[in-house]
């Protein structure tokens, strides 16, 4: 499966993330602060579900607040030996072009107004629950049969910073329609290539194959978003190792709920492509099965890379919290030594601070100084002590081994 480029763009406003720009330490100079090379965290936001449908609503029925949006539509008409682009603007121009010995792709960005929408379901006999499902975008992926028509709903991702936008399918026949939330760019363009350029086997296949090709698409867009957290998972690894600090928990808390935004989207793709691998739509033939299974393959992997970056994420919290805890105890052994060599010492000059009448040592003129050097045995024995134990040797090579 190829990964195909990823164009830079506005990512779409319905499902989206909002964070802080995210930097990472550079390499640190001698003399310089390491604290100074980190600048903002992302904060971490709770990513509570949102249904933006009205409760209570009948089924099939279409949310006002989702129309009246700028909508495109583009038609590709292939066979083997051509492919003709156009770019309607209304649904009367699309009906003439719609030959039956040629396949038909119309993908529709943005959704317009509501006139729009009830000519594409007239014009297709799109099922009213599959035209609502269009537009209220908050779907997991799915696969659903509507007598002779296949409907799945799938994600893509992209990011940083992290966001998902629904994409749906309706293949009728020799028509493939795909509704997209966004109108700054899509994944598809390097099927766009492949048709326009006779690469491949789309051109000489069905429109079920072109169904595959689009979800294989969107399968593909998952991997450089997860490249890009793989990369922040090792600076961030880096980070911990030498600069720990709150602001390395936070972009660890960040990057475990990104992970959680995107396995919600993976998970459910899993089960629709599985859903389809089944054989129980007749719209998709034996030959495109096998490479379904392909890409159910890819969406495996990418729920298992997304599953070892979670328990990554997890690794690198307790790896902090043990470096955190381990310069705790370091701290307070210091104190603990330095306590236990002085308690002996505040015992002795406590005793001689005693306010008795008849202390001999007290008017003799070696008493000062035999009770200084009594109070320094004391703190050398106790030194001694702590050598023999092998306490300040670990001391010393931990300390030497952090490089302070």
């Amino acid at each position: 499966m190829s990964l195909p480029d990823h164009p830079a763009k506005n990512h779409p406003k319905s499902i989206t993330r909002p964070a802080d720009s995210v930097s990472f330490p550079q390499e640190v100079g001698a003399g310089r602060d390491p604290a100074a090379n980190v600048v903002r965290v992302p904060k971490v936001r709770r990513r509570w579900f949102r249904r933006r449908t009205s409760p209570g609503l009948p089924p099939g029925t279409i949310s006002p607040h989702e129309l009246n949006r700028p909508a495109r539509m583009e038609l590709f008409s292939y066979s083997a030996a051509a492919c003709h682009e156009t770019t309607p603007a209304t649904i009367a121009e699309v009906a003439p072009l719609l030959v039956p010995e040629q396949i038909h792709w119309l993908n529709i960005d943005g959704y317009g107004s509501a006139d729009l929408l009830k000519g594409l379901a007239d014009q297709f006999k799109i099922h009213p629950l599959a035209m609502e499902d269009v537009v209220n975008t908050h779907q997991r992926a799915k696969v659903d049969n509507y007598d002779d028509q296949l409907f799945v709903v799938a994600r893509r991702v992209v990011g940083p910073p992290f966001c998902s936008e629904q994409i749906s399918f309706v293949l009728a026949g020799n028509v493939l329609l795909t509704f997209q939330e966004d109108l700054d760019g899509d994944c598809f363009d390097n099927v766009r290539e492949r048709l326009r350029n006779n690469r491949g086997r789309t051109r000489s296949s069905g429109s079920d194959y072109l169904l595959y090709e689009l979800l294989d698409a969107v399968i593909d867009s998952y991997f450089p978003v997860i490249e890009k957290m793989g990369e922040d998972l090792d600076r961030i690894e880096e980070l911990v190792q030498n600069h720990p600090s709150p602001r390395s928990l936070r972009l660890i808390h960040s990057h475990r709920a990104d992970l959680l935004q995107l396995r919600r989207a993976a998970w459910p793709l899993r089960e629709a492509v599985q859903h389809l691998l089944r054989g129980e739509f007749p719209q998709i033939t034996r030959e495109t099965l096998l490479y379904l299974r392909d890409g159910y393959d890819h969406v495996v992997q990418i729920m298992d890379i997304l599953d070892i970056y979670r328990e990554t994420c997890g690794d690198l919290r307790d790896y902090y919290y043990n470096i955190v805890s381990s310069r705790t105890n370091d701290v307070m052994r210091t104190l603990t030594i330095i306590s236990t060599l002085f308690l002996p010492m505040t015992f002795v000059a406590g005793v001689y601070g005693m306010n008795f009448q008849y202390m001999p040592e007290l008017v003799q003129p070696w008493g000062y100084p035999a009770c200084l050097a009594f109070m320094a045995m004391i703190g050398i024995g106790f030194l001694l002590f702590f050598w023999r134990k092998g306490w300040l040797h670990s001391f010393d090579r931990e300390r030497g081994d952090d490089g302070k």
